[in-house]
């Protein structure tokens, strides 16, 4: 049995796992469903936007695996955009931005990042990981660009097989 190397399905899949990495973050905030206030400091309490959030998140996450495993797969170009465009808007802003906005303060230093990373320090961890996340999701999403957009689609393919009928 010869197995065929698909580089769509190959991104799909880098794609997917990127995806669920986001899902227990969102799970932890979705969980405050039942929780109208949350306690920041003694005695006072702010409105519980970690809940919505959530709900948000899990909801572009699923529309992000159901994309992949439908259209994307497929290599229908519509994907492809949806796909960037669920990678611009919702894993940069969390994930790189943040990175960006903070290295421009005059606190931020590199050593402090790298030497909070070894030291187990889970903020740099994080952001490390949402970074690597955004970079695997970005060569996965380009990985494939030849194959979405170097090809005739199959509306064309029809209209030339029933040009060359008549």
């Amino acid at each position: 049995m010869k197995i065929h190397c698909n580089i769509i399905l190959i991104s799909a899949l880098l794609m997917s796992l990127c995806l669920m990495f986001f899902i227990p973050a969102s799970l932890q905030f979705a969980s405050t469903w039942n929780q109208l206030y949350l306690d920041v400091a003694p005695g006072y309490r702010e409105s519980n936007l970690l809940m919505p959030l959530g709900f948000c998140a899990l909801g572009f996450e699923v529309i992000g695996l159901i994309v992949l495993w439908t259209g994307y797969r497929k290599g229908e170009r519509w994907a492809w955009f949806v796909m960037l465009s669920i990678l611009l808007f919702f894993v940069f802003p969390d994930n790189v931005l943040k990175l960006l906005l903070e290295m421009q303060t005059p606190a931020f230093q590199w050593s402090y990042w790298i030497n909070g990373i070894r030291n187990l320090y889970w903020p740099s961890i994080s952001t490390a990981l949402g970074v690597l996340d955004f970079l695997l999701m970005s060569v996965a999403l380009f990985l494939p660009i030849e194959a979405f957009f170097r090809r005739q689609s199959a509306a064309q393919i029809k209209a030339e097989s029933l040009h060359e009928q008549v």
